[in-house]
Order: structure tokens, then sequence, then C-alpha cells
């Protein structure tokens, strides 16, 4: 199986491997079960940018929070007392 050496946290590492040294970036070819540890530290991943088996996926994002919705009606229909009432509620 290929995969493709990823550089780790940093994205600076490499590693030996068969007598050679393989930098971010290059394709390394071993058995899934030889590179499982690499894959575990976050120095290797599957050719093709699909993440190998056990590498946790990224979090997605965080949905954004809704707009509150305002009925601007309601609020045109209020006078100074149902403010001063709602500000008293409020206190």
């Amino acid at each position: 199986m290929k995969f493709r050496v990823t550089g780790g946290p940093e994205g600076d590492r490499g590693i030996d491997a068969g007598g050679r040294r393989y930098e971010p970036g290059d394709i390394i070819e071993m058995t899934q079960a030889k590179a499982q540890w690499l894959i575990d530290k976050g120095l290797l991943e599957a050719d093709g940018g699909k993440t190998a088996k056990s590498t946790p996926a990224p979090d997605p994002e965080p949905e954004p929070e809704p707009e509150p919705i305002v009925d601007d009606d309601i609020l045109d229909d209020l006078d100074d007392d149902d403010l001063d009432d709602l500000d008293e509620e409020i206190d």
C-alpha cells in the first residue's frame, strides 16, 4: 500500500525506512501493518489524501448560531410605557 509522509503535527518530520530517508510529501510503499504506528503518530497518511484506517477524521466546522428573529411590527406597537414595564421586569 502507498502512503504519503505528512511531516507530523509540525509538518517538518521525515521518516527512515528500508535504508532510505523520506521527507514530508514523499510517497513510501509498505504494508498497513508496518505503517500503522506511523499513521497513529500522524507521520503517514494513505496516498491520495485519504486518511488511513485508524487516523481520526478532522473535527467538522461548527455551524454558526442562527440569527435571532425580531418582529419589527411588535416593536413598533410598543409605546414608552410598555418599554418601561419591560425594563422593570428585567431589573
